[in-house]
């Protein structure tokens, strides 16, 4: 295969494992906001919510990406947390604060579910034996 089509399909797999997480990140967000107004929940649930919602996202798309590529996937998934985490990181900067620490440890455990899910996918992209 050539050079270019490796990375013509790489551009292709990154953006849809992108666009898959994304759109896991919005439904668990929808979901955990019906559950807050259904329970009553405060603005104290806000945070753990919204971490575990952009969590699960970064953790698909690093998953469906060494999925689809079938290697590096602690890079892809490493890479595809880390693009998420500078989004996030983009809107509180734009929104003129700071981070603190409590967010910054939010932002890389962003980036460490991203790569877990990126190492899960390279594990099951592996060749399987079928026994008939």
């Amino acid at each position: 295969m050539s050079a270019k089509k490796v990375g013509s399909s790489a551009l292709i797999h990154f953006l849809v494992s992108l666009g898959a997480g994304l759109t896991a990140a919005g439904g668990c967000t929808a979901a955990l906001a019906g559950l807050m107004a259904s329970q009553g929940l405060g603005h104290g649930a806000i945070w753990p919510f919204a971490t575990a919602a952009v969590s699960v996202g970064s953790f698909l798309s690093g998953w469906l990406m060494a999925f689809l590529q079938k290697a590096r996937g602690l890079f892809w998934g490493a890479v595809h947390g880390a693009l998420y985490s500078g989004l996030i990181a983009a809107q509180t900067a734009l929104s003129g604060s700071i981070p603190d620490s409590a967010q910054l440890l939010r932002l890389g455990l962003v980036i460490l579910f991203g790569a877990i899910g990126g190492y899960l996918g390279l594990l099951n992209a592996g060749k399987r034996r079928r026994g008939f």
